[in-house]
């Protein structure tokens, strides 16, 4: 994601407060209220795709829907759900809202555990409604998210906001493919109240610290943030007790526009109504009674530059009753599970262990890098001693970056194992239909 300029930075800064206000205020609506509020939005939204996005209007035409009888959420079951092909396939001519350029836009490039790349955009009043809504979160884990906190974060990528102009809400960043000596020295050094990365790579990263680096970690710390990846509360659990402080997590999604659900410090899952409709679904698309498990299904209710309505994430999950309360006493709905998508890890033959997040990094690094001769990826560890970089070849795809591709992939498993670059016309799907970027084949 590219930076924000002075521009943006100015137009946060004059409605930062009275964002802020009305997201924290809307935690806690009445139930009624917090219903009326999601219900409006979501028709809008609607309305908006059907009359300036090409690839809604053809769908709903096709399914004979009238967008004029799309009123409230409790309607949403009467719209086909958007697939993630449809997005892959129609982006930016068929996906883009009227008036919207590319050029002007922020784009992310998403693959979650599918194997398939999405970009996704969004106008800079997206933008800086997600660092506000980011903010929000930080402040219900944190009890309080202050100026003078510091956050560090691990993760490929910096954020496009390093701090407010005047210095507060600082972002410290680390990169997840940083040897783990110097991502702890960087992590010990940051001094942060909060830390966010991927739940591997906080497993990684707590192999290296010493009972002496924890004492000082714990001077400042007061959350983890674990994101991006499938953890179990246990595993939560059990790094909040080595840590000294909770460890919370977030569910995120590009398509979303960040972020869909978090956990509070009474680790009640709560899905972020004001800016997202989450479903359950069946395979068809037909809602599921609360509590049973189905596929999620989402909207977000904020990016007017590329609606996203009624997304199949390709997660498991199941919702709570919408009357079962939250002890934190926030009115927002909760996942009651959430199952995700596990990806797998490599051992290499010295038995080095080589976690998801950071074979994730591994790929999308070289997706970042070599944006137009890739199109989609997969790290597959056929035996021990060989891993096969599949991918679907872009365009600009040469013999040469071909070549450059294998060897850097070499170094990142520490040359240990044989590396092939397999060119493919179609990634690896399992036996349900899906696809993960990182598969071992190794028992």
């Amino acid at each position: 994601m590219k930076d924000f300029d002075l521009e943006q930075l100015k137009i946060l800064m004059n409605e930062a407060p009275a964002m802020r206000r009305e997201l924290r205020r809307n935690q806690f609506l009445d139930r009624q209220e917090l219903k009326q509020l999601q219900d409006s939005a979501f028709a809008r939204m609607v309305r908006h795709a059907y009359h300036n996005v090409p690839l809604y209007r053809r769908k709903y035409d096709e399914a004979g829907v009238d967008v004029t009888t799309i009123r409230t959420v409790a309607d949403a079951a009467r719209l086909p759900v958007l697939e993630k092909d449809e997005l892959i396939d129609g982006f930016p001519e068929d996906t883009l809202a009227a008036g919207y350029t590319l050029d002007e836009l922020t784009t992310a490039i998403t693959g979650g555990s599918s194997g398939k790349t999405l970009r996704v955009a969004y106008s800079a009043q997206t933008m800086r409604k997600r660092v506000m809504t980011a903010y929000r979160i930080y402040d219900m884990m944190m009890g309080g998210y202050e100026p003078h906190h510091v956050q560090t974060y691990v993760y490929t990528g910096k954020y496009p906001l390093e701090s407010l102009p005047d210095g507060s809400y600082q972002l410290k960043h680390i990169w997840t493919l940083d040897p783990l000596p110097a991502a702890r020295e960087k992590l010990l050094a940051s001094k942060p109240h909060m830390l966010t990365l991927y739940p591997s790579r906080l497993e990684d990263i707590r192999r290296t610290l010493s009972p002496q680096d924890v004492e000082q970690l714990r001077t400042n710390l007061i959350v983890i943030n674990v994101k991006s990846e499938m953890s179990t509360q246990a595993q939560r659990d059990e790094w909040a007790d080595f840590f000294g402080v909770p460890v919370l997590d977030e569910y995120g999604s590009e398509e979303m526009a960040g972020t869909v659900a978090a956990q509070c410090p009474e680790k009640g899952y709560h899905i972020w109504e004001d800016i997202a409709v989450v479903e359950v679904v069946d395979e068809r698309g037909v809602p599921l009674p609360d509590g049973q498990t189905g596929d999620l299904v989402a909207t977000c209710l904020y990016n007017w530059a590329m609606p996203i309505i009624r997304y199949r994430q390709g997660d498991i999950a199941a919702l709570h009753p919408e009357d079962d309360a939250c002890s934190c006493g926030r009115s927002m709905r909760m996942l009651k599970s959430f199952e995700g998508r596990k990806n797998s890890s490599f051992t290499l033959p010295s038995g080095r262990f080589l976690s998801s997040g950071y074979l994730l990094d591994v790929g999308y690094t070289r997706l970042m890098e070599y944006g137009d001769a890739l199109n989609s990826w997969s790290l597959v560890q056929k035996t021990r001693d060989l891993v096969a970089f599949e991918c679907i070849p872009g365009p600009g795809m040469t013999d040469a970056i071909r070549e450059q591709i294998r060897r850097e992939i070499s170094e990142f498993l520490f040359n240990e194992v044989a590396v092939e670059v397999d060119l493919v016309d179609s990634l690896r799907i399992t036996n349900r239909g899906k696809r993960n970027q990182i598969i071992s084949l190794v028992s």
